[in-house]
């Protein structure tokens, strides 16, 4: 065999990086007449985390769920993750100040991709 010429060999590539998925969460806010008042207390405290996991590019964008545009009311949360699977959302979720303040009552966390917009990968 020519020495120039080689077989061709399988080449593997790794990556230190994890793959990464995208989820929606919907979150529902407990129904109590102190909710309102909870969620209030402790919504500093919530954004300052939630702004620390955006600048980890973990969170890609998050906001209130209203009852109406006229009222205003909040009555739960809407969130894109980029994780590398539902449990690590779920553990992040567990210790967001809405948990803890008995703001957040429960959430579905569902697969989701980014089409696009701003936030599709391109």
């Amino acid at each position: 065999m020519n020495s120039l010429i080689r077989p061709l060999q399988k080449r593997t590539f790794s990556s230190s990086v994890p793959a990464s998925h995208q989820f929606l969460v919907l979150i529902r806010d407990f129904k109590d007449s102190e909710a309102l008042n909870r969620r209030l207390l402790v919504r500093d405290l919530h954004l300052k985390e939630a702004n620390k996991v955006v600048e980890s590019g973990e969170l890609l964008c998050g906001g209130a769920v209203l009852d109406s545009h006229k009222d205003g009311n909040m009555i739960g949360s809407c969130m894109i993750w980029e994780a590398e699977s539902e449990e690590e959302v779920r553990q992040k979720l567990q210790k967001d100040p809405y948990v803890e303040g008995k703001v957040w009552e429960d959430w579905d966390i569902l697969p989701f991709k980014i089409a696009v917009g701003k936030l599709a990968k391109k």
